[in-house]
């Protein structure tokens, strides 16, 4: 079938900064949803009906095209494509909205309703053919299927010229060389992959540039990931959008994830604090002992001063903020490993200098380099993960997280429930029906603050009501209950209280059975 495209009317979709995207809840889903970023496509509309009207005829699926087209050709194809076919629908960004393509993309994921979203290009350099094996894949138990251009049967044939052949290849060494997480695919930066959409839904993306693929694979590394090799294919129209600039987003794309993604490029992080460490340790020793002080309380300072450094490295590069959904507890194993590294570093020392033969500085760093190696062996995740399985950890309730963020009332409504009146007493207009009712609906949680006046107060003991109100999600990502954590104090609830609610709330694995029961603090 060849399609034919006659404007008639409008049926696309206008988005502004103004109006958020808000995912509808309880929406029946398509089996899959196809999120196609463009910007000056015009050539290539049609082609792209054509193909995937013709490849995806036995799914039940949708189109979700975000346009950033200033050619004023593109985006009346793409209206005749949305009257032409039901299954389209057109996001028209303002130029306010261009952020790049990797922004495009996720707005089209929020806005996607099918089970599994597929990602790929407009330009049919990504042949739609290959979207029912990556969808094959998803349905055979993988979270992520990648089209790899890097595998046996792949190619990277359609990229033009050598020098772009060379810079794919060496900003694909680069990522596979920072983030072990991108280990899980050949191909980490291709624009074309699919996923099921409980594990994307909600999760803020900010990607700078074409690698969205990269930001999901570093935020998400919990997933399994099934790799489908695939022929990048040549440009049947247009022209590239690759330059210079990408390529400085990508390097900016890389500090984002390295600074503000906590776990991830954890070696390298690893690296930089066991280097500052040492450095500190030696630098610092061998001023105390050539300044006289005796090898002993030169040991204690120095590495004293070092485990504290290594502490304050840790919570900057490596291990800040690292509650998370897997493990609310998040940090507090490290601390313990340290202690006992540096007692093994200093048990080595005493072993090495009892003849007193031995060039002292050159032994102290070699036993404080044992010290800090077993840190990071200890500090490793699997290492972790198999000391947290053998403890007995406690189920997470209720009350228990009220206790921890200091709450005096905390109760659960269930989805479809209203609160009781009992439930609602004290909190004032602070907290009510339809707010829960509210944040039932939309899945976003809030941090609501009460002030006594809108006047700055003279005095700094002002007594504030706060509430934190926030969903619970199922094992299907569906709504099942809404947890409402309230206090009256100087302090009212903050970002960081939030945070380590929504963290405690989403680790479902964890709590006990009777978790959305409704239970009460007082």
């Amino acid at each position: 079938m060849r399609a034919v495209f006659e404007t008639t009317h409008t049926s696309r979709v206008k988005l502004s900064q103004t109006d958020p995207i808000v995912p509808i809840v309880g929406r029946r889903g398509r089996e899959l949803s196809v999120v196609v970023p463009t910007r000056n496509e015009a050539g290539n509309v049609v082609a792209l009906h054509d193909a995937l009207w013709s490849t995806l005829a036995d799914y039940d699926y949708e189109v979700i095209v975000v346009d950033d087209s200033d050619d004023g050709e593109t985006r009346r194809l793409l209206r005749a494509a949305c009257d032409a076919d039901r299954r389209w629908t057109v996001i028209e960004r303002t130029v306010e909205e261009q952020t790049g393509l990797g922004t495009a993309v996720a707005t089209g994921i929020t806005v996607s309703q099918g089970d599994a979203v597929c990602v790929m290009d407009g330009d049919l350099q990504h042949p739609p053919e290959i979207i029912p094996r990556l969808l094959a894949k998803i349905q055979a138990g993988a979270d992520l299927a990648v089209a790899s251009r890097y595998m046996k049967g792949g190619s990277r044939a359609g990229l033009a010229g050598p020098s772009r052949l060379w810079v794919s290849r060496a900003c694909t060494w680069l990522a596979h060389l920072i983030f072990p997480e991108t280990n899980r695919t050949s191909d980490p930066l291709t624009g074309f992959f699919c996923c099921k959409r409980q594990h994307v839904s909600g999760l803020e993306l900010r990607p700078m540039g074409f690698k969205i693929l990269l930001e999901l694979l570093v935020c998400t590394p919990e997933l399994k990931v099934a790799d489908v090799p695939f022929v990048f294919a040549a440009r049947q129209a247009g022209e590239s959008k690759a330059s210079t600039r990408q390529g400085v987003l990508f390097l900016r794309h890389l500090f984002s994830l390295f600074v503000y993604v906590p776990g991830s490029a954890r070696w390298v992080k690893l690296s930089i604090v066991t280097g500052g460490g040492l450095a500190v340790f030696s630098a610092l020793m061998y001023t105390l002992v050539r300044g006289g002080l005796p090898p002993v309380p030169s040991w204690i300072i120095a590495a004293a001063a070092t485990l504290g450094c290594g502490i304050a490295f840790q919570q900057l590069v490596t291990v800040r903020n690292m509650a998370t959904n897997r493990d609310p507890g998040g940090k507090k194993f490290h601390y313990p490993f340290a202690i006992v590294a540096a007692l093994g570093s200093f048990t080595l020392l005493s072993l090495l200098t009892l003849q007193g033969r031995h060039a002292l500085l050159a032994l102290a760093v070699l036993a404080q380099s044992f010290g800090v190696l077993l840190t990071a062996a200890l500090d490793h995740p699997w290492v972790t993960s198999l000391v947290r399985s053998r403890l007995p950890l406690p189920m997470l309730d209720l009350p228990r997280l009220a206790q921890r963020l200091d709450a005096q009332r905390a109760f659960w409504v269930p989805v479809g429930e209203t609160p009781d009146t009992e439930q609602l007493r004290g909190l004032g207009k602070l907290v009510t029906a339809d707010l829960i009712a509210a944040v039932s609906r939309s899945g976003q949680p809030l941090l609501v603050v009460d002030r006594p006046s809108p006047r700055p107060q003279p005095r700094v003991n002002i007594e504030s009501n706060s509430a934190l109100i926030v969903p619970r999600l199922d094992e299907r990502g569906e709504i099942a209950a809404v947890a409402v954590l309230a206090r009256r104090g100087r302090h009212p609830f903050g970002q960081r209280q939030l945070d380590e609610a929504m963290a405690w709330i989403g680790s479902t694995n964890r709590w006990s059975d009777s978790g959305i029961t409704s239970v009460a603090v007082q």
